[in-house]
């Protein structure tokens, strides 16, 4: 996937960026207003962790698995890098939590998301080597943004959160298990760092048809029990047959051909990008 390499990272910050971006809509449909200081700081924030996420697997495991990899700068200059977006995302927190009053939970909000993204690879923890990094990364990609934009909007929590939220962690958690496959006569060292190598193909396969059912059972909820029904809610069965031709593809082992499995990926983050555009066109039918 090298010549991936630029186009993958940025839409990896769009599918970080837009599951926050739902979160605001929803805290706004639910009569809580944006103030835009604030709400540019806290997407500053986001970007700064994720990029901080990107920065520590290039410096502690830049040849993990099927992720694009950028070479020219040696891991000290990623290390250092990620300790910037590290820096500048925590001074982004105090200043929102004591400046502009985003509530208690803001600091905690972002610890938590560098617990989640920048320790998927960088140790000690280094989720990665004990077979979690998919999971902590599948909740940075759905969950915990959706929660951070609207508490940080509200400074409340509700139940709705997780109507989007978990299908889209779902969805990240099956496109980062499908970047986790090995390439063919790759070396994968003495300790595997993906839980695809983990299981190895046909187990993570077996993995990615279970969560992929969630994944429509989630788009099933969403359609037939709408909040606020809009003018994009059949595109949601588009979404759901792209499902089904993920599906397809992994089943005809699409990740032993190079070229097929690169358009499964591409197709996999295709879906959560998807659901992050039909979801926030039905938050904004509510505004």
């Amino acid at each position: 996937m090298a010549r991936a390499s630029a186009l993958i990272p940025l839409l990896l910050l769009i599918a970080a960026l837009a599951p926050f971006g739902l979160g605001v809509l929803l805290a706004q449909a639910s009569g809580f207003s944006a103030a835009r200081p604030a709400l540019e700081l806290e997407s500053l924030a986001v970007a700064a962790l994720f990029l901080a996420g990107l920065a520590a697997r290039e410096a502690y495991a830049p040849q993990v698995g099927r992720w694009p990899h950028w070479p020219g700068l040696g891991p000290e200059t990623w290390e250092r890098l990620a300790y910037v977006c590290l820096i500048l995302a925590a001074g982004l927190a105090l200043l929102l939590q004591w400046g502009w009053r985003a509530g208690d939970f803001t600091l905690p909000l972002v610890g938590l998301g560098i617990l989640a993204g920048y320790f998927i690879f960088a140790p000690p923890i280094a989720w990665a080597r004990l077979g979690l990094g998919e999971f902590w990364g599948g909740l940075c990609f759905g969950l915990l943004p959706v929660l951070s934009g609207y508490y940080l909007q509200s400074q409340y929590v509700i139940s709705e959160i997780l109507l989007y939220g978990l299908p889209l962690s779902l969805a990240g958690f099956n496109f980062l298990l499908l970047l986790g496959f090995p390439g063919p006569g790759q070396d994968l060292g003495p300790k595997p760092l993906t839980l695809a190598v983990r299981l190895g193909p046909v187990g993570a396969a077996l993995l990615y048809t279970i969560i992929n059912i969630l994944v429509v059972l989630g788009l099933l909820v969403a359609l037939f029990f709408p909040a606020v029904r809009h003018y994009g809610q059949s595109w949601l069965w588009a979404l759901i047959v792209l499902a089904m031709v993920n599906q397809e593809l992994v089943k005809r082992r699409a990740y032993y051909h190079e070229t097929r499995f690169q358009v499964l990926c591409f197709l996999a983050l295709a879906l959560h990008l998807g659901m992050c555009l039909i979801f926030g066109l039905g938050l904004w039918g509510r505004l």
